[in-house]
């Protein structure tokens, strides 16, 4: 009976050890992904790290001040990790409503031996680089003064 009590123990033991291994990168992914299509941005922020923290929190402090700017009926599906040497990079469709946009991503890493969101991204068509002429706020007063300028000035050859 003392032999089945401490066989018992041992397993209970042994059961204990194995539950407690490190969480997997897919379900840090999905632990994050479930906090964040809630806006529940105090969870998503215990599993992020480095650039991934850092959105979060520009997100959460927007919010905060603008709770109209987050959908309130946001979800996720599809989500897939794959393993890139020391990265893991999961995809997912993100959904809203009944639209679906591909090309969502988050890359996790190990930090301090735990698996971490550390960026948050979108593969989707890249936007144009801006010229310096483009990122000025009034392009068409600027060249309205740039002709006026024109006409003033004595041309010579």
């Amino acid at each position: 009976m003392k032999k089945l009590a401490i066989l018992v123990f041992v397993a209970m033991i042994a059961v204990s050890f194995s539950s407690c291994q490190k969480e997997k990168p897919q379900s840090v992914a999905e632990k994050f992904l479930s906090a964040y299509v809630k806006a529940d941005f105090e969870t998503a922020k215990t599993v992020t790290s480095g650039d991934a923290l850092e959105q979060i929190n520009q997100i959460s402090n927007m919010i905060s001040s603008n709770p109209e700017f987050f959908p309130k009926d946001l979800n996720y599906e599809n989500l897939n990790c794959q393993e890139n040497e020391n990265k893991v990079k999961c995809t997912f469709t993100m959904v809203q409503g009944t639209e679906k946009f591909d090309g969502n991503y988050v890359e996790l890493e190990q930090v301090d031996g735990k698996w971490m969101v550390t960026t948050v991204g979108y593969e989707g068509e890249e936007l144009p680089e801006m010229t310096e002429e483009e990122n000025m706020t009034d392009s068409t007063a600027m060249q309205t003064d740039s002709a006026a300028m024109t006409e003033t000035q004595p041309v010579t050859k």
